[in-house]
């Protein structure tokens, strides 16, 4: 039987491609890089540590934010703790919807418009930073 061939972006060992949509350029890349080394949220079961998932269409553009225990949440082993999406429809200004899985709906967040991508990465990865500091309500 032939040998099957080994899939690439370690696909075959169940880690998720992380942008979809879209090549991360250096400021929105070093954000993600920045968010998952340095943010932390305490919790009753101990330290959570967030990865970041990046979603682009013409439609919409989303960030999602998986937290797990002690390690970044893969798509195989333990399910993340809880989750948090920014979503951002490319034809509506001034609004954002932040969705958190321990809450019960979601909520609008008022927004200047994003002049790219770029930047509404930055700043659904600074507004989550914000609220697990407490300096964003």
């Amino acid at each position: 039987m032939p040998e099957r061939p080994q899939a690439k972006n370690n696909q075959r060992y169940g880690k998720m491609a992380r942008y979809f949509g879209y090549s991360p350029k250096g400021t929105a890349k070093s954000a993600v890089e920045s968010f998952e080394s340095t943010t932390q949220v305490r919790s009753a079961g101990g330290t959570l540590l967030g990865t970041v998932y990046v979603d682009i269409s013409d439609e919409e553009w989303a960030v999602a934010i998986a937290y797990g225990r002690t390690q970044h949440p893969k798509l195989r082993g333990p399910e993340p703790i809880y989750e948090v999406r920014y979503a951002h429809r490319t034809g509506e200004t001034g609004e954002t919807e932040r969705i958190d899985t321990r809450e019960e709906g979601a909520c609008a967040i008022t927004v200047d418009p994003f002049p790219s991508v770029d930047d509404f990465i930055v700043w659904a990865l600074g507004e989550e930073k914000g609220r697990i500091t407490g300096t964003v309500v």
